[in-house]
This record gives structure tokens, C-alpha cells and sequence, in this order.
């Protein structure tokens, strides 16, 4: 996911040094001293406002890219602590009521790996203060 936005971010960024390049290019021919009897859509003058107005907006869907990409991510933390709690809760509770903790599938082994797997490598701090948490409330 994070590959992707960044190649996203590469590409808002070479358009944005391509639209610049046709700018100056432009300028430069106005500059030069076009003839007066061009057609609405070959004025530069109309085009560079163009420009401007596209520029603008691929700035814009740039910024809500990001936005977007750092709220996912936010929530996928919040939903992953919140999965691994509702997992210890349910453990701590077949334990307190005296059922028979049956051997997790391979499936859910892999699952349960992964996702400490991916706490751990965003946040090492909040994984050891729930847990420390949850010790508390055991003694």
C-alpha cells in the first residue's frame, strides 16, 4: 500500500515538473512575439490559465491522497489493538469460567502471528502497555 503511494506522490510530482516546464514554454513564446489572429484554443494566455487550474487541482487530490493514506492507517492500528484485546479479554475469560482452551487451528495460529507480527512493527510501546494492563488486573 505504502509503495503505491508513493508512486502516486513520484507521479503528482513529475506532472507537476512537466506543467511547470509547459509554462515557461509557453511564456517564453508569447515572449517571442506570437501573431495577433490565433484561435481561442491556441492562446497561450488561455492555456497557461489552464494550466494553472490542473496544476491546482492535482495539488489538491494530492493532499487528500495523504490524508486519506494516514486515516487508513490510523485505522487499521485502531482495529488491530482493538482485535488483540477482545482476543485476551476472550481468554482471560475461558480461564476465569473453567473452559477447556482448545489448540488454535493453523489458520488462526497464522492469523494471531501476523497480527502481532504487525503490532509489533508499528507500535513496540502499546503492545507492552496493554499487556502490562491486563497482568495488572490478573493479580
Amino acid at each position: 500500500m505504502e509503495t503505491a503511494v508513493t508512486k502516486l506522490e513520484t507521479l503528482f510530482q513529475k506532472v507537476e515538473s512537466d506543467l511547470d516546464y509547459i509554462r515557461h514554454r509557453l511564456e517564453f513564446e508569447i515572449l517571442k512575439g506570437l501573431p495577433d489572429d490565433l484561435a481561442p484554443e491556441e492562446n497561450p494566455v488561455a492555456l497557461l490559465e489552464e494550466i494553472s487550474m490542473v496544476k491546482s487541482r492535482y495539488k489538491m487530490l494530492c493532499m487528500k491522497m495523504k490524508k486519506v493514506f494516514e486515516e487508513q492507517r490510523e485505522s487499521i492500528k485502531r482495529i488491530s489493538a482493538a482485535l488483540v484485546n477482545t482476543m485476551k479479554i476472550v481468554w482471560v475469560l475461558k480461564q476465569r469460567a473453567g473452559l477447556e482452551r482448545l489448540p488454535l487451528s493453523e489458520e488462526e495460529q497464522a492469523a494471531a502471528l501476523e497480527l502481532t507480527v504487525q503490532l509489533v512493527m508499528e507500535e513496540p510501546s502499546s503492545l507492552g502497555s496493554t499487556s502490562t494492563a491486563s497482568t495488572e488486573e490478573e493479580h
